[in-house]
């Protein structure tokens, strides 16, 4: 009888480990999943900020053509004037 329990208690510590294990490595799994969706959104934000940076720098420099078109001064030396002060 002795020997009986012996072997079913080696046998609960055993499934014991492995269910631990089982559940570690599944938190792992979740956690890693977890950062790298974090990552993606991150990477995504930071494309669509670029995105919007490089859309206003255009709309910025259209504009500019835009004026100098209308104002004229398109071979204004803007290094000229600051020597002059």
């Amino acid at each position: 009888m002795d020997f009986y329990c012996e072997r079913v208690e080696r046998r609960l510590i055993q499934l014991e480990r492995e269910r631990q294990e089982r559940e570690t490595k599944e938190r792992e799994r979740i956690e890693r999943e977890v950062l790298e969706r974090k990552k993606q959104e991150i990477e995504k934000l930071e494309r669509e900020a670029l995105e919007r940076f490089r859309i206003e720098r255009e709309m910025a420099l259209a504009e500019e053509k835009k004026w100098y078109e209308e104002h004229g001064d398109d071979d204004f030396d803007y290094e000229d004037d600051e020597d002059e002060e």
